[in-house]
Order: structure tokens, then sequence, then C-alpha cells
């Protein structure tokens, strides 16, 4: 009889337990999905047009008007494909943890999304890491190929990319959180079900 009360308040506490941490990874996957979505549409409008003097014929300058877009290099393109992807991911998996439970089955939802959070962390570490590459390279440039470094003239483009940067890197160190949860979850399996 006293042993079935301890198993009673055991699985009384593990329940309780069970409904704030799946409050949790929703909380943070919200939070990771504000965060790539902010990195996304930032670097998306990023864009900047600046009349240069490039040359002067006697006492004229020559003037050339030229824009950055995020769109003329690949790296930041891939940069906003994966940040949005991340978004998207983020949002289908919040919708999933709220109404879930009728989705699933045999268990195979947990396993399902452990794997995609796992993709989407390998996706949205790429995109950032090319990113910071050609960020890097944009403000100091690369002297031995003779590339000169953008950013000394075009700050706010490179500022607007670097809070990009800041936010989808937030949301990078979130996804990864997110995996070792979803698959702490998937294999802790609550006692009711073991019983």
């Amino acid at each position: 009889m006293g042993l079935q009360n301890e198993e009673k308040l055991e699985l009384g506490c593990s329940g309780s337990q069970q409904k704030p941490r799946k409050w949790v990874l929703l909380m943070v996957r919200v939070v990771a999905f504000l965060a790539t979505a902010a990195a996304t549409l930032v670097m998306a409008l990023n864009k900047e047009t600046k009349t240069l003097v490039v040359a002067t014929v006697g006492n004229t300058p020559i003037k050339v008007t030229l824009t950055a877009k995020f769109q003329h290099t690949p790296a930041f393109v891939f940069f906003v494909v994966a940040n949005g992807m991340a978004s998207f991911h983020n949002l289908v998996m919040i919708m999933v943890e709220l109404c879930g439970q009728k989705l699933d089955y045999k268990g195979l939802r947990l396993a399902m999304v452990a794997i995609l959070d796992m993709m989407t962390v390998a996706l949205l570490s790429g995109g950032a890491s090319a990113a910071t590459f050609m960020a890097e390279l944009g403000k100091k440039g690369n002297s031995h190929a003779r590339w000169d470094k953008i950013c000394d003239k075009f700050e706010t483009f490179c500022d607007h990319g670097g809070a990009a940067l800041i936010a989808s890197s937030a949301g990078l160190i979130l996804m990864m959180i997110i995996s070792v949860m979803s698959i702490m979850k998937l294999l802790i399996k609550p006692k009711s079900d073991s019983s």
C-alpha cells in the first residue's frame, strides 16, 4: 500500500514536470523562430546606394552610383534562404507541438522532430558560416587576392548585415538547445507510458 502511494506521488511529480518542460521547449522554439525570422528580414531588406568618385579628369570628378545588395553575394543569398527555412521549420514545429498529439503515429512524431531539428541546425550553421566569411572579407578585404574592403564605403549595409549575423547566431544556438531537448524528449519516455 505504501509502495503504491510512493509510485503515485512519483508519477504525479513526473507529470507536473512534463508540462513545464513542454512549455519551455515551445518558448525556446518561439524565440528561435523570432531570431531566424529577424535575421532573414534584416538581410533580405539590406540595401544601400551611394554615389562615389571613381576618377578625376582635370578638375572634373567622375561619379558612379553603386548599390550594395544581399543578392550580389551568393553566400548572403544562402544565408537568407537558410534562415528562412529555419524560420519555416520552427513555425511548423510550433504547430506540431500545439496539436501534435493528434498527428502522432506510434511515436514516430518525436523521432521525425528530432531528425528535422538536427537538419535545421546543420543548414543554419552552413548559412551563418558562409555569411560570416563574406562579412569578414567585406570588412577587411584580402590583400593577397587584391580584393578591397567595402565596409568603409557601405557602412549601413555592413551594420545591418552584422545585426542579421548576430540574430542568426542566436537562432543557431537556440536551435542547438532545441535539438538537444527534442532528442532528450525522444529518449526519455514518460513513466505513465511504461506502466
